[in-house]
């Protein structure tokens, strides 16, 4: 597993000092350097357990859930490892280390990486929200030719060919940014499975047939909920209900 150096782990913790007053507190530093130490003395449960709570208290970061995701990963909890890394893909995409122990994590377990067509592979460069910036910064630059466009015609001038074809550069980029932006957010909203002993169920309640077992860390669509269970399908088209406790979206709704 691709390990980061304590250059790294100060780099996080200076990020979430940044990422709002609360990370200043004294309490919020030592628990995040509490759980590096016991990360680095093999106590992964600790570890895990302390960063988790640093998450579920809102302090989010990529560096803080890459070492979640570390820390799950040793204390053998695959589902939850590749739903951390996978959200800290969602923050920096790319990221080699992230990447790597994510193969790794997917590898551990027999899990096949998820297939993805070249654009599904292009959206997930960046985040949704770059998609989204530089949608609406294409919609600007085609409203500002758009007017200018108008103005010179009042003064009786041509407008030129040259702004016919910004126009439209604009607004294809546009259009390809927000279908970019939709696909990425509809890869986030894909679901994790969580262990232990994760099983589809051919109605929603525990003393349903099982209908197909399913591998902690594998990804799954979520097509709706129904008191506690969730009808998810798998990328080989198999379809069931499972306890919405062993399922997580990547990113909440």
């Amino acid at each position: 597993m691709t390990s980061r150096s304590c250059g790294t782990i100060a780099l996080a913790t200076l990020l979430l000092v940044a990422a709002g007053p609360s990370y200043g507190e004294p309490t919020i530093e030592a628990e995040f350097a509490r759980a590096n130490e016991e990360f680095a003395a093999g106590d992964y449960e600790a570890s895990s357990a302390r960063f988790r709570a640093l998450v579920e208290r809102g302090h989010l970061s990529a560096p803080l859930l890459y070492d979640l995701a570390n820390a799950e990963a040793k204390a053998g909890r695959t589902g939850a490892a590749v739903l951390g890394y996978e959200r800290a893909l969602a923050l920096t995409p790319g990221d080699p280390d992230i990447l790597a122990n994510l193969r790794q994590a997917r590898a551990a377990a027999n899990l096949a990486p998820p297939e993805r067509s070249r654009w599904q592979a292009f959206a997930a460069t960046v985040t949704v929200d770059t998609w989204t910036w530089l949608a609406l910064g294409a919609l600007w630059s085609a409203c500002g030719l758009g007017m200018l466009y108008g103005l010179r015609r009042e003064e009786g001038r041509g407008p030129g060919r040259a702004w016919g074809i910004g126009m439209a550069a604009a607004m294809i980029v546009v259009v390809t940014s927000v279908a970019l932006g939709v696909t990425r957010t509809n890869q986030l909203s894909r679901g994790v499975i969580l262990g232990p002993t994760p099983a589809l169920r051919v109605a929603p309640f525990e003393a349903a047939t099982i209908s197909a077992e399913l591998i902690a860390g594998q990804l799954v669509d979520i097509e709706r909920s129904h008191q506690g269970f969730c009808l998810v399908r798998t990328d080989d088209g198999q379809a069931g209900w499972i306890s919405s406790r062993k399922v997580e979206t990547i990113l909440s709704p």
